[in-house]
Parts: structure tokens; C-alpha cells; sequence
């Protein structure tokens, strides 16, 4: 759905060559100079959704898009014009909501067996993972507002998303003739599947061969649920650190794993990653990062670093700590770590290590006392996603056994 001035698309649109449909090269429209884009937490977005409801009354609830943002950050950000916008204060005047869809996703998209007012979460992919299509939610953007949707379409054009084609549903006319000067037209594919009912922005041309070729679907960082999954991490371990690194049981086994968190990583089946997470006070510790030897050189610790990041910023976190061995040390400071000032290096289980730091922003949907009792059990990062127990609700309270 959308809300939007059409006489300021036409107008600006007639600035830029028709013939340019690259999103990167979008930010030739003058006019969007005067805009910023930024994410928002669930006040925000509430705020945000009940003020498109006066132009846009058949719009989902807002709880479903907090959930949806909270299962992926990426997914609604907030527009003002920017001589309104205060960095210690920032409130939106409008907003673009975007489903970065897995594959499952765009294929019930383009069958039209997607519900986009309440989609499956399922559906949805996460920060971190390739989409394999970009759905254009809902857009609320008047007046000058308009342009800065080549802005939030440009976050689209970073690596991870290059090459995914985007979708919409426009159901006016106006909706509909936005889209056009952006590059859009008439009709979808994916997989073989075609649906004259939605618009398509073709960017597979944009796609390099390299991201092309890679397996990106069978990689999957998740936390460790159970015993065999525990198991999985432990044969991990062993052989990088006692196998490669010649490290003592005792050592390896330190007495800490049943007092964090573990990350396991697998190439299809197979487990090849892993990483350890301890909590303190004011940070999160990061340890125990490993990769099999036949599975390094391949971007690997990286995206197990980044989903601990995220999963800790959704705990509250926004500083990271870790003890790098002096060799790898380019390795922590290509994810953002930084040596910290007055750093200390010492050595332990045979090794030269220094203290690296990382400082995030805080996560806008991050976990806070002020969340249901119910999100707070669920199972650790699956926040977003209603667990067994609220299932167990339904059966309301139990009478007492009669104790005569």
C-alpha cells in the first residue's frame, strides 16, 4: 500500500535519465538530499502506523510489524525531512516497510499463498542471511517525504542483498506510478513461477558471479539447542584446539561451557563452526571461535562472529569483548574490533593473545523488562517466534490434586 504525492515522484523523476535503474545510482534525485532514513524502536513504529491508518486504513496491526521488525531490523525504517530530524530525539513523518523473503517466502509470494498482513516468520529471513527476494511492505511517504524511498531502497544494494530482485503490490494508481520511474514493471518470476498481480525490479543483472555461485542456503549459524548439537561443538573443538593447536583436555574443557552460550555452525549437515558466549555485566564475551580446517578461507568465522553480535545486541548488549591471538588479529579488525586502548597481551595454552574491543549500536528491538512474561521464555534468540510454553497456555491452570 501506499500514500505518496505523485506530482513530486513525476517531477523528480524527470531529473535522472530514464534509462537508469540501478538502485546505487538512485541518489541523483537532488531532493533526497533533504531526507534522512533511520530505524525505530516499537514506539516508533506504533506512532509511525497509526499515522498512515488515516490514509491507509486497511494496513496491518502494529504488533505484527514489531514482530516483524523484530525478527529482522532491516525491515521498517522511519523517513523525515531532514531540517525536522533531531539525532538525540528522532521521530519519523513517514516510513518504508520491506520483507526480505527466504526462498520458501518469495515463492509463496509469487503464488499469492503469502499472507503479507500477518506473514510466517518463517518466511522472513534474518539480518545476517541473503534473501532470496525483497517484498515492498507498505510505503507512507507524502509531500517531499516521497524522496527518500530511493534511500531506503539503496540500504538494498549492499552486498548481501546485491542482485535480489525486489517485488511489489501496488493496489492504486498512484502506488503503481511511483514505481514506475524507479525501474519497476509489470509482472513477477522467481523459480520458474510467474504472477501478473505484482511489479518487479529485475536486478539480476546486478548479481556478480562470485555471489551467484555461492551456496549461501546451506550455510546456517544457530544457537546450540541440545545434547548432540553440544556434541557437534565439542568434536569442533577438539579438533582445531587439541588436534591443530596441540592444546590439553583440561585446558579446552575449561569448566565454562555449561555457563554460556554456543553457536554452532553447518555447511548443509555437516558441522564445521562453532563459537562460545559468556555474559557479563556491561559486555559479551566472545570465545572458542573455531573452524575446521577444510572449511576456513571461505568467510565462515566471520558470519559466526556477525550472528553473535546480533544475537547479543538483541540481548541488550552493545559492547564486545575477545582475547585475539596476535596472528589473527586482522581477522577481529575486519568485524569491527579494535584493540583496546591500553590493551593487554599476555599468553595462555601455548599462545600470544591482546584484548580486542568491539562498540555496537544498541539494538532498536532489544529485550527489556517491558516485554511480555511470555517472549522472555522462550527459547534463547527465538524471541520473535511464540514457544512451547505459550502453547501450554491454553490449557489454563490446573486444578490441585485433592491432598485427603
Amino acid at each position: 500500500m501506499t500514500a505518496l504525492d505523485l506530482d513530486f515522484v513525476r517531477k523528480a523523476a524527470k531529473k535522472r535519465p530514464a534509462t537508469v535503474r540501478s538502485l546505487d545510482k538512485m541518489t541523483v534525485l537532488q531532493l533526497a538530499r533533504r531526507t534522512v532514513i533511520f530505524t525505530v524502536d516499537a514506539a516508533g513504529i506504533a506512532a509511525l502506523m497509526d499515522a498512515a491508518r488515516l490514509d491507509l486504513p486497511g494496513i496491518t496491526t502494529n504488533r505484527i510489524v514489531q514482530n516483524v521488525a523484530n525478527h529482522n531490523p532491516d525491515v521498517f525504517w522511519a523517513i523525515a525531512r531532514r531540517d525536522h530530524y533531531a539525532i538525540e530525539a528522532p521521530k519519523g513523518e513517514g516510513f518504508l516497510a520491506a520483507l526480505p523473503l527466504t526462498h520458501e517466502g518469495t515463492r509463496r509470494l509469487i503464488d499469492g499463498t503469502l499472507d503479507t498482513k500477518n506473514p510466517d516468520l518463517a518466511c522472513i529471513a534474518r539480518q545476517s542471511e541473503r534473501p532470496a527476494g525483497i517484498y515492498v511492505w507498505c510505503i507512507h511517504a507524502k509531500g517531499s517525504l516521497v524522496a527518500a524511498i530511493p534511500l531506503v531502497l539503496q540500504k538494498f544494494s549492499a552486498p548481501l542483498y546485491q542482485g535480489v530482485n525486489i517485488y511489489s503490490r501496488p493496489i492504486t494508481k498512484e502506488g503503481l506510478r511511483v514505481l514506475e520511474p524507479l525501474g519497476f514493471s509489470p509482472g513477477a518470476r522467481y523459480d520458474g513461477l510467474y504472477t501478473p498481480h505484482l511489479q518487479m525490479l529485475d536486478r539480476s543483472h546486478e548479481l556478480p558471479v562470485a555471489v551467484a555461485a555461492e551456496p549461501v542456503d546451506q550455510v546456517t549459524v544457530q544457537v546450540v539447542r541440545s545434547m548432540d548439537e553440544m556434541a557437534r561443538v565439542m568434536a569442533v573443538r577438539s579438533a582445531v584446539y587439541m588436534g591443530e593447536q596441540h592444546c590439553p583436555f583440561e585446558e579446552e574443557f575449561d569448566g565454562n561451557d555449561f555457563s554460556a552460550t554456543h553457536l554452532i555452525c553447518h555447511v548443509g549437515r555437516e558441522p564445521v563452526g562453532c563459537m562460545r558466549i559468556r555474559y557479563f555485566g556491561e559486555f559479551a564475551k566472545f570465545e572458542r571461535l573455531a573452524v575446521r580446517n577444510e572449511s576456513r578461507n571461505t568467510g565462515l568465522a566471520g558470519r559466526i562472529v556477525d550472528a553473535a553480535i546480533e544475537l547479543c545486541r538483541k540481548k541488550g548488549y552493545s559492547t564486545f569483548y575477545a582475547h585475539s591471538q596476535k596472528r589473527l588479529l586482522s581477522f577481529w579488525e575486519r568485524r569491527g574490533f579494535t584493540r583496546m586502548q591500553g590493551a593487554r597481551e599476555f599468553v595462555f595454552s601455548d599462545f600470544d593473545y591482546v584484548e580486542v574491543k568491539f562498540e555496537a549500536e544498541r539494538h532498536p528491538a532489544r529485550i527489556t523488562l517491558a516485554e511480555d512474561p511470555l517472549v522472555l521464555i522462550r527459547p534463547e534468540g527465538q524471541w520473535d517466534v511464540p514457544g512451547i510454553l505459550e502453547k501450554s497456555a491454553v490449557r489454563g491452570v490446573a486444578p490441585l490434586a485433592n491432598a485427603g
